[in-house]
């Protein structure tokens, strides 16, 4: 079932998981070599595969859920904290530096968006324990378009503000993946 709450939890995890491809996005748009074409590029590849890598995770674990049933959540929990201290630790340590990468190879843009997607794959293994397929469709398109709509904005940012700190981003990310684990947890244990 598809309620209210179930809504603006995928809402807040999608805004969470793409905080990772925001920050790639803001350091790329502060090397200012990006197209107009290349930035929508790379806000699309950001965007497939932080949607496609929760997909596979999903069905990893559903292939697993009549083992795991029992623990599910302590495990959605566990990597929802994991990746969010991950997060906020990255976060706390980032720096920009004058080019970290060439945005303009199709290669280096896709490696881009495998690496800012390990914790959506992650945190897809928990969709298939836990949700309905339907669930799982709504989560994955709502993780697309906000992290399309958070990498262009992030280019946009990287190429209009020199004193953004993207090191926030990655932080609040952190912190809401945390927030999430801790509320799936509390939801098996106490309602």
């Amino acid at each position: 079932m598809i309620s209210l709450a179930f809504i603006i939890e995928i809402l807040f995890l999608s805004v969470a998981l793409s905080m990772d491809s925001f920050t790639v996005s803001i350091t790329c748009g502060l090397q200012k070599t990006l197209t107009r074409k290349r930035s929508i590029m790379m806000a699309f590849w950001f965007a497939l595969f932080q949607a496609l890598l929760p997909m596979l995770g999903a069905l990893l674990g559903d292939a697993f859920s009549g083992f795991m049933s029992q623990a599910d959540h302590w495990i959605a929990f566990a990597l929802l904290c994991i990746i969010g201290i991950k997060m906020v630790i990255d976060g706390r340590h980032f720096k920009l530096s004058e080019k970290i990468f060439d945005v303009s190879s199709t290669k280096v843009i896709i490696t881009l968006a495998i690496a800012t997607s390990i914790d959506a794959f992650v945190v897809g293994i928990s969709f298939g324990m836990t949700w309905s397929l339907l669930q799982q469709v709504l989560a994955v398109l709502m993780i697309f378009v906000a992290t399309f709509v958070f990498s262009i904005v992030g280019v946009k940012m990287g190429e209009r503000i020199h004193f953004i700190k993207p090191r926030f981003a990655l932080v609040m990310g952190g912190v809401i993946l945390i927030l999430l684990g801790a509320k799936t947890l509390i939801e098996h244990l106490y309602f």
